[in-house]
């Protein structure tokens, strides 16, 4: 399978140190998951995007410090690009952004919730079991770095995860479709300079709780293999 890259953050945008590209990274967490895929990247919030939907056999949408509701000149492009892949029968994987801008462009609604940000290690409840979970546990614990959330449903969408304060961190449409809220991606190192970048930006408390979670390990190489294998079901 040939697995193209939507990469939704725009170099400008972004102080993280990614050790090449947010391309790069999430190559390296898929080769940590064994995934036999080809890979090509598209800069999508740099105007890149696939010639159609067919130039690859699903697409992975990255994280992105922009809203589905911003008014950025790629953001409806995605949209419409997501649509057609999804007309097309393609495979759809989406992570925060990625996750938020499927819901969004699928009949679903995500914005920036009153709850407050999410950041650092945080664990939410599988609600559903799927085939290409494994034995995979009720819970799950991944990195998070966000404030806007999907707050309604695509029709037809399984509800499989979440928590109080994030009630859909994820979803699954017709085993075409999934998203994510969770930053399965990020390293220890990435999301310790993400809480360092923001400190003095945030509430103190929600930067402190932040900190104190980092000294547990995230899920990521579990949810790796879902999406491995999700995108080869």
């Amino acid at each position: 399978m040939k697995i193209g890259i939507l990469n939704a953050i725009h170099p400008d945008s972004s102080k993280l140190d990614w050790d090449g590209t947010p391309v790069d990274a999430y190559i390296r967490f898929f080769q940590r998951a064994d995934a036999p895929f080809e890979f090509e990247g598209f800069m999508v919030a740099q105007g890149e995007f696939p010639d159609s939907p067919d130039a690859c056999d699903g697409y992975v949408i990255t994280g992105s410090p922009q809203g589905v509701y911003d008014e950025d000149e790629w953001i409806a492009p995605l949209a419409q690009f997501i649509r057609d892949s999804y007309a097309a029968g393609k495979k759809l994987v989406g992570i925060c952004f990625g996750h938020q801008i499927l819901a969004h462009s699928l009949g679903g609604h995500a914005e920036k919730s009153e709850k407050g940000q999410g950041l650092g290690l945080k664990q939410f409840d599988v609600m559903q079991k799927r085939p290409w979970m494994g034995e995979s546990s009720d819970h799950c614990s991944l990195y998070f770095a966000h404030q806007d959330q999907v707050t309604a449903l695509p029709l037809g969408a399984q509800h499989l995860g979440g928590n109080e304060f994030c009630p859909n961190v994820m979803y699954e449409i017709e085993n075409q479709v999934l998203g994510i809220q969770g930053h399965p991606e990020f390293t220890t190192r990435i999301m310790e300079d993400i809480v360092a970048l923001v400190d003095g930006h945030m509430p103190p408390e929600v930067v402190q709780t932040a900190v104190s979670s980092l000294e547990q390990a995230p899920d990521n190489d579990a949810v790796g293999h879902w999406i491995v294998n999700f995108l080869q079901a």
